[in-house]
């Protein structure tokens, strides 16, 4: 593969964003890393831990001249990066004086086969980890564009600048979770050589490259329609980086001429030059097996300049939002179940018009009757304190109590919707009739009602208890009808939904199970008494 650079045109960064179709992908390597964090890079790492191996200034070069004469498969970084691997282990193994780690991680070493090499990879990086002051608003401003001017980001790099910079993107690590995740194409990072938070995952030796390059069909087809669908801002790199080139070759060999051609405009590579006034903006091309490759090519010292042109390139809704929306939409398409967010109109429901589309994400003023039918029964027992559904409740006794209902084996707080409701619901109140006090809570936990010690009202069970909401739940559950002060059970549920509002879906079957009984009892003295 080799490079030129064709006749300079005069152009600037402005222009090179405003051609873009959509918002960027970056794919970010090491030179970021070492900007912004100062760690080393891969040839850095290595000499770091040739030296702990054996603190001579010539540990290195000797693993490298030892590389020079091997088979080097997968060339030469990761042959050298294979011996050192090897001796480290032996000696980490024989000498606790270079061990670092601790916990869970030697834990990992000691059952799970982890090298130690690629564990004390991770906590060194971790260990090195603080943003550079000279740097930190190019990095403030990294994490303000990536709110609406940052699709994605692709990166071979180790530590969690990225995770902890862009907001609300999701982390995906190495093929594997790639591969079995339901991925959305849209802010998220892409850490296809592993991460520390997963030493295991790290890509750095002969046999890892081997072997992801064995598994790169799903990564490569993953990447070309990346590629296809969206511009491309390589940051970090040398335009000779043997990782990218390799990235860049499958992607070219599977494009004829047309299509090459369309990534022109799509393709930039940034290269970082010391000491440059402004910024340089030309085409290049690069050979790939013989087919040209052409891009733009941006100069420069200050990613600032880089960043604000970006900022001006932005979708309608933050790319978080956009992510959760198809999220959303793939869930529901696989489930045929509405989550929290979403409400789908069931289509046989008369009261909605064919033509219309009866769709809503996050909280929504005006869903009118559209979105009843997708209330869950999550929903249901949490307005029941915090009312957050935008429903009268006429409208969710006479559209939504029935299938909620069903789903719920018959058990369900309705006391409050009748009370506030303008019409006679008189099934609804049959059924409420039958809940009393002692019918919510079952004759097990009336019979058990000595595990409470010396509790006898709800605050004080709550203020000892409330670090384990399972807990406290439960033993307030086997108080006496008599003990329970309303006011305070308000003020223990509303808080538990301050803490989580989503918690009677993240949380474990018994925590649900026992703060849904609560709403039941709370439901019934507010408003059934």
């Amino acid at each position: 593969m080799m490079d030129y650079q064709v006749g300079v045109i005069k152009m600037k960064i402005e222009d090179v964003i405003y051609r873009f179709n959509t918002t960027p992908i970056l794919f970010i390597g090491s030179g970021i890393s070492r900007r912004y964090l100062n760690l080393p890079d891969w040839k850095g790492l290595l000499e770091h831990f040739a030296k702990v191996i054996n603190n001579d200034p010539f540990a290195y070069s000797a693993y490298e001249n030892k590389a020079k004469g091997l088979e080097c498969k997968a060339g030469i970084m990761p042959k050298i990066a294979e011996l050192i691997q090897h001796d480290f282990d032996v000696r980490w193994f024989a000498d606790p004086s270079v061990r670092t780690v601790d916990g869970d991680v030697l834990e990992l070493i000691k059952d799970s086969g982890l090298s130690p090499f690629k564990a004390e990879i991770s906590a060194y990086i971790k260990r090195s980890t603080s943003v550079v002051p000279a740097y930190q608003d190019e990095v403030s401003m990294l994490s303000q564009i990536s709110e609406k001017s940052i699709s994605g980001v692709i990166t071979t790099n180790y530590d969690s600048l990225l995770e902890e910079t862009l907001i609300g993107f999701t982390k995906y690590v190495g093929q594997t979770e790639l591969i079995f995740s339901a991925i959305q194409g849209i802010a998220e990072i892409y850490k296809i050589h592993g991460s520390v938070e997963s030493p295991d995952s790290i890509i750095i030796n002969e046999s890892d490259y081997l072997l992801f390059e064995n598994k790169s069909a799903y990564l490569a087809a993953k990447l070309m329609t990346i590629f296809m669908e969206y511009p491309i801002i390589f940051l970090g790199y040398s335009i000779s980086d043997t990782n990218i080139l390799s990235i860049i070759k499958s992607i070219v060999n599977c494009l004829d001429e047309k299509q090459l051609k369309m990534l022109e405009d799509r393709f930039v590579f940034v290269e970082y030059k010391k000491d440059i006034v402004g910024v340089d903006v030309s085409p290049f091309t690069i050979m790939v097996d013989n087919k040209p490759l052409g891009m733009k090519k941006i100069v420069l010292s200050d990613f600032m300049l880089l960043y604000r042109a970006m900022d001006h390139k932005k979708s309608k809704l933050p790319v978080k939002i956009l992510r959760r929306f198809k999220q959303e939409l793939y869930d529901y398409t696989i489930t045929n179940v509405p989550t929290a967010n979403l409400r789908v109109a069931a289509l046989d429901d008369s009261r909605v018009d064919d033509e219309e589309l009866v769709i809503a994400i996050g909280k929504v003023s005006d869903l009118g009757l559209k979105g009843l039918s997708g209330i869950d029964a999550n929903e249901w027992y949490r307005n029941i304190v915090i009312e957050d559904l935008e429903f009268s409740a006429d409208e969710l006794l006479e559209y939504a109590f029935p299938k909620v209902l069903r789903q719920n084996s018959g058990k369900l707080p309705v006391n409050k919707y009748i009370a506030s409701a303008t019409k006679e619901f008189p099934e609804c109140k049959e059924f409420a009739d039958k809940w009393t006090f002692d019918n919510i809570i079952s004759p097990t936990i009336q019979k058990s009602r000595n595990c409470l010690g010396g509790y006898v009202s709800v605050k004080q069970i709550w203020d000892q208890e409330k670090v384990s909401v399972e807990r406290a739940t439960r033993l307030i559950s086997h108080l006496e009808e008599t003990q329970i002060d309303i006011n305070e059970l308000e003020c223990v549920l509303k808080e538990i939904f301050e803490e989580d509002i989503n918690l009677l879906q993240n949380s474990s079957s018994p925590v649900r199970t026992n703060v849904r009984r609560l709403i039941m009892v709370y439901d019934y003295l507010k408003w059934g008494k």
